[in-house]
């Protein structure tokens, strides 16, 4: 796919999966800090949702969604909602 977007992409420019593993991981624990971080400085309580369900062989998922109140520059309320 990436070879289809970028013509002149080659093959040794594609970071290995382990690689973009890595990336990944180390992307999600910055934004996970920053959530952490966004909802400490939250403007009253955070709420929580859950959604459960499973796929057709049975194998069950779970999402928490946390969801608080900020203010921005002008006093305005920011409603936010954050996949936890």
């Amino acid at each position: 796919l990436l070879l289809f977007l970028n013509e002149d992409l080659r093959d040794q420019d594609i970071p290995h999966r382990t690689k973009l593993t890595q990336l990944i991981e180390e992307r999600y624990k910055i934004e996970y800090v920053a959530m952490v971080q966004e909802i400490q400085n939250s403007l009253g309580r955070v709420s929580f949702t859950s959604d459960l369900w499973s796929n057709q062989t049975i194998k069950g998922f779970m999402a928490v969604t946390a969801h608080y109140c900020s203010e921005d520059a002008q006093g305005h309320l920011i409603l936010h909602s954050h996949l936890v």
